[in-house]
């Protein structure tokens, strides 16, 4: 699974609420989750979820 800025912007948007620096926060989720990590491995959704979370509490 990966991420696009649209699903930012749409679906995940209500993760953004309370955070401070949103362009920042949605750069840095961007950067890591645009891409699969290789070949043979695949984001899961538990696996951004988590990582989106913590991005986004520390630009809260």
């Amino acid at each position: 699974m990966i991420l696009t800025s649209k699903d930012l912007d749409t679906k995940l948007a209500n993760l953004f609420l309370n955070c401070k620096d949103v362009e920042a926060a949605k750069a840095e989720i961007l950067a890591l989750f645009s891409e699969e990590p290789d070949d043979e491995h695949q984001w899961t959704e538990h696996d951004i979820y988590e990582q989106m979370r913590k991005i986004i509490r520390k630009n809260s």
